[in-house]
């Protein structure tokens, strides 16, 4: 499999990837795509392979990359590169200039890349999310920005067999109860897509710190008061299973290409 983290890490799942290209090909695209990829690290090797990736972001600045990823760790040791595609015959395209960039580096350099994250993870697993802006809360006056917040919760919706639309109407309703009360902290939906267990529904939040988000986030309950229990007890009855993680974004296992 060929893609910007992938590139030196799972030669053996060349065939899955490509079934999951042809059937993502079939999905309507609606909002803003993004091709994940989630890395099980063995914890006696997260030093070694931070590393290797962060000499990664430096090749790919190196030879001017043109696809951008976003790195996070999680505290459980899984790691997620987020790429954003305009639409999912990007993938393809990504796998085309993976191989340009190993022929420009050469074969020693991509064999010694290899070398590197050999032994470091466990397993790899990719799969599309996709942004849904009107199911997402994006204050007016935002309490912090964006580079403020490098603190995530996730928090991972997995519905029940032909729910989806009513758990999508339970989104929209919390979307409009934290508009009126005014809350400062907003959030992010995305939807689960191919390569996932589906229909499920990510919800993302952001803050400085575990210590900065908890007391906000109790504030916001507060201010949501009995109307959001009852939309979240209707989430509760939609949903077959709930799974939250925390971690981090990380500015250096990231690669930004820079503005020409």
């Amino acid at each position: 499999m060929r893609s910007k983290i992938s590139i030196f890490l799972m030669a053996g799942l060349v065939v899955s990837l490509c079934a999951l290209t042809a059937l993502a090909q079939a999905e309507e695209q609606k909002a803003q795509a993004y091709y994940v990829l989630e890395v099980v690290i063995k914890p006696s090797m997260v030093a070694e392979y931070e590393a290797a990736v962060k000499e990664l972001v430096s090749l790919n600045s190196q030879y001017k990359a043109t696809y951008p990823w976003s790195g996070f760790s999680a505290d459980d040791f899984h790691y997620y590169f987020s790429i954003p595609v305009e639409n999912l015959a990007d993938i393809d395209k990504m796998f085309k200039e993976d191989s340009e960039l190993e022929k420009k580096m050469g074969e020693e350099k991509s064999k010694e890349i290899g070398k590197r994250f050999a032994g470091t993870y466990e397993y790899v697993r990719p799969f599309m999310l996709h942004h849904k802006p009107d199911l997402s809360y994006t204050p007016e006056s935002p309490r912090l920005q964006s580079e403020e917040a490098n603190y995530r919760l996730w928090v991972w919706y997995y519905i029940q067999p032909a729910k989806e639309k009513e758990f999508q109407e339970v989104l929209k309703k919390f979307v409009a109860l934290t508009k009126s009360k005014n809350v400062a902290d907003g959030y992010n939906i995305y939807a689960g897509g191919i390569g996932m267990d589906i229909p499920a529904y990510l919800v993302g939040f952001s803050a400085k710190s575990a210590g900065d988000f908890w007391p906000h986030y109790e504030k916001t309950w507060e201010l949501l008061g009995e109307e959001g229990k009852v939309l979240l007890q209707k989430l509760f009855a939609l949903t077959r299973e709930r799974e939250i993680k925390t971690g981090w974004y990380r500015p250096g296992l990231s690669y930004i290409p820079k503005e020409k």
